[in-house]
Order: C-alpha cells, then sequence, then structure tokens
C-alpha cells in the first residue's frame, strides 16, 4: 500500500538535517543559519528557533497528512478484501511503526548521543559535556563562566552571563526535542488506530464463520450479469433508489457479503448495470452461448 508506506517511511525520517546546512553552500550566507555547530564529526551551521518553528510545522503537517492518507487507504482496502488475508498486513505494519516508535523516543533526548538530533555547538565542547549533566547543581555556572565574553561577541549579544546562556541550551533543545515527541504521538496513535482494526477485522472473520458465504465456481464476469439478470427480471428484489431504480452499488456490496468472489465491488457493479460497457461486453458472451432468461411473469 502506498500511503501507508509512506507514512511509515515519513517517521523515520531524520529530520535535523532540514535544520542545519554545510558551510559551502551558497545559502549558508541566510541569516536564518546562525548557530555553528559539529554534528557526526562535521561542521554545520544551525538554524535559529524561530526559523526551526516554522520547519517543523511544515513537517508535523505533512506527516499528518500522510497519516491520514495512509488509514484511508487501509479502510478502502478493508472494505473490498477477505478478512483473512488482512491479518498479516496489520500485524507487520504494527511492529514496522514500533520501530520507528524506539528510533524517534531515542531522539526525543536530543543531549543524549544516541539521538540523531545530537549536535554540539563549536568552541563550546567543554560546556556541552556539562550542559544537561546536572543543572540542579549551582556550580555549573563557575564552571563555564571563561567562555561567556566570547560567546557574546559570536552571537552579537550585547549582555550575557550563564543564566543567559543555559536559558539559551534549555530553549534549543526544547525546540528541537518538540518534533521528534510531535512524531512519536502520530505513530502511537496509527498503532492504536491498527489495534481497532485488527478488533473490526476479527469481528468480521467471526462472522464469517458464523455466516459463511456462498462460493462462487464461475468467473467475476459470471456472477454480475446473471444475478443482473435475476433481478432485472424479478426473481431477486435488489436494494432500490428512491426513483424505484435498481441500486447497483448497493446490490454489488450484498452481493459481496454473501458470495465468495474475487472482484472488487465497484467492477461488479458495472457487470450488474446493462448501461454499462462491461455489462454489454459480457452479453455478447452469453447470447453467443444462447442464454436466456425469462420474467418472472412469464414463467408464473
Amino acid at each position: 500500500m502506498k500511503a501507508v508506506n509512506s507514512f511509515i517511511k515519513s517517521l523515520g525520517e531524520n529530520y535535523y538535517l532540514d535544520f542545519i546546512i554545510d558551510p559551502n553552500n551558497e545559502e549558508v550566507y541566510n541569516s536564518a543559519f546562525s548557530l555553528p555547530v559539529y554534528y557526526q564529526n562535521k561542521f554545520y551551521y544551525e538554524l535559529s528557533n524561530n526559523e526551526i518553528h516554522l520547519q517543523r510545522r511544515v513537517i508535523i503537517n505533512t506527516v499528518r497528512s500522510l497519516f491520514e492518507d495512509a488509514l484511508s487507504e487501509i479502510y478502502i482496502k478493508l472494505s473490498s478484501q477477505d478478512p483473512e488475508n488482512f491479518e498479516s498486513f496489520l500485524i507487520f505494519n504494527i511492529e514496522a511503526v514500533k520501530l520507528k516508535l524506539k528510533i524517534l523516543k531515542a531522539d526525543y533526548y536530543v543531549e543524549s548521543k544516541q539521538s540523531r538530533y545530537y549536535s554540539v555547538i563549536e568552541q563550546y565542547s567543554e560546556i556541552n559535556e556539562i550542559e544537561f549533566s546536572d543543572f540542579t547543581n549551582w556550580n555549573v555556572e563557575t564552571k563555564i563562566q571563561d567562555y561567556f565574553y566570547e560567546f557574546s561577541r559570536n552571537f552579537k549579544y550585547s549582555k550575557i552571563d550563564s543564566l543567559d546562556y543555559l536559558e539559551f541550551i534549555f530553549d534549543r533543545a526544547n525546540t528541537l526535542s518538540f518534533l521528534p515527541y510531535s512524531l512519536f504521538l502520530i505513530a502511537h496513535k496509527f498503532v492504536v488506530e491498527l489495534i481497532k482494526i485488527q478488533g473490526i477485522v476479527n469481528e468480521l472473520k467471526e462472522e464469517k464463520q458464523v455466516n459463511p458465504r456462498i462460493k462462487w465456481s464461475g468467473k467475476k464476469t459470471h456472477i454480475g450479469f446473471i444475478l443482473g439478470n435475476l433481478a432485472l427480471n424479478g426473481f431477486i428484489e435488489a436494494p432500490k433508489n428512491k426513483n424505484q431504480e435498481i441500486n447497483f452499488t448497493a446490490y454489488a456490496k450484498l452481493i459481496k457479503q454473501n458470495f465468495e468472489v474475487d472482484v472488487d465491488q465497484d467492477t461488479l457493479r458495472k457487470y450488474l448495470n446493462p448501461e454499462d460497457d462491461k455489462y454489454e461486453e459480457n452479453k455478447k458472451s452469453f447470447d453467443k452461448a444462447k442464454f436466456n432468461m425469462p420474467n418472472i411473469i412469464e414463467v408464473s
């Protein structure tokens, strides 16, 4: 399923790469890239917090849209497939998303080297070693006091002290970790939805065991033509529209529910409807075989 695969793939993307740029890139002169960092032993510039806010909003909205498309695709498939063949698909995708959840959970802790969002601010590797180690220890301030004059020059702050820097570190961590956290929630919701669908599939399987369907041994083209003619000639009371004409969509759905036949509902509807080209193609084969069905009045 294309939409499902696209959604699961989106959960595993390394979106931190959208927040950094190579220093040799011409766009590096864009003022949006302001923070020099080392990421995976390479030097980059990172977007400002405000720019990351904008980028992550686009990413989250895109993934949400993929989430909705994936769910719609699953429900459409479920409506036209045998539930017996659906269980393995659900189990596979639940496990696939659970793997993404583990990655997103690791990404959330951006201060950890296990996170794909982990990076070190240039010239402040010593500070990074204590950034998240023990903020409750007031001695942290004395450990990094010597770095702030140069920091204030590099980042054009008129006044800065250790508390300003710690606040900056906190804000940056919160800004970065918000994205994997949001994606984790979306992924978790998808697993919950798939588990709900598993329940629906189990109910359909139980219903199938209680009310087994009639197996159609002929071709899928045959069932549409024959059952269509049975309805047209009055032998079957098929569902009708308000104008009392046969509702071939509803009729096709009923046939799918009661017959075991390998044809999707929309195609079956075309075989049933005498005004459709597929019906006419079918009729030629039956006419050649001299098939004839009388009206119910003729044999009453």
